[in-house]
This record gives C-alpha cells, sequence and structure tokens, in this order.
C-alpha cells in the first residue's frame, strides 16, 4: 500500500506523518490537519522565502506550538518524535501528543 507522508518545513525539523492506514475515507490533508499539522504561506514560516502566496509550507504540531523543532524520531503517531512512558500513556517529548495506554487483556 502506497501512502502520503508530509515533512516540516522548518530547518532542522525531523517530524514526519505518514497517513493512517484506516483513514482511507478521509482526505490525506484533512487527517493531517487533525493531527495537528499546519499549513501556512512559506514566507511566513521560511525565513527569506520569497513571498509567493501560491507556495505553501507545512508545520508540524510541536514546531506549531513552539516546541519544536523534531531533534529526534521515535513513535508518535502525529510527528514521529520519540515519546516517554507515562502514566497517562507514551507522550512525545516535542508536539505533546498522549497514546494512552492499552488496558492488558488477558483471555
Amino acid at each position: 500500500m502506497i501512502r502520503n507522508a508530509l515533512t516540516c518545513d522548518r530547518d532542522g525539523c525531523l517530524a514526519l506523518y505518514l497517513e493512517p492506514a484506516e483513514a482511507e475515507s478521509a482526505s490525506f490533508e484533512s487527517v493531517a490537519l487533525e493531527a495537528g499539522w499546519v499549513v501556512r504561506p512559506a514566507a511566513a514560516v521560511l525565513p527569506g522565502y520569497p513571498a509567493a502566496p501560491d507556495v505553501l509550507a507545512h508545520l508540524c504540531p510541536a514546531c506549531a506550538a513552539g516546541r519544536g523543532p523534531v531533534r529526534e524520531r521515535g513513535t508518535c503517531p502525529a510527528c514521529s518524535g520519540s515519546t516517554d512512558d507515562l502514566e497517562a500513556g507514551s507522550t512525545c517529548r516535542y508536539c505533546r501528543h498522549v497514546a494512552p495506554k492499552l488496558a492488558d487483556k488477558w483471555c
């Protein structure tokens, strides 16, 4: 299966968003926006970029919130940043996305 992907356009950011397999019915753009990705004119995001209103840049959730850039990749489903296992669940060090812990299910 071929999936869409986004990378953050900020310098030095390693953020990556892969289209979830279960998102086949929704558009990739809407799923990425729901995950916290931001699309802005490139001139507003990238210093020194010529002001071209039709050129867009993508910002990961961490950079959009001022907590980026993502420096270390891991398992975060929103930005592919590294995570810490906290009480609430697997928490991204960068975008702060929390993947709740699954309850142990024994047969």
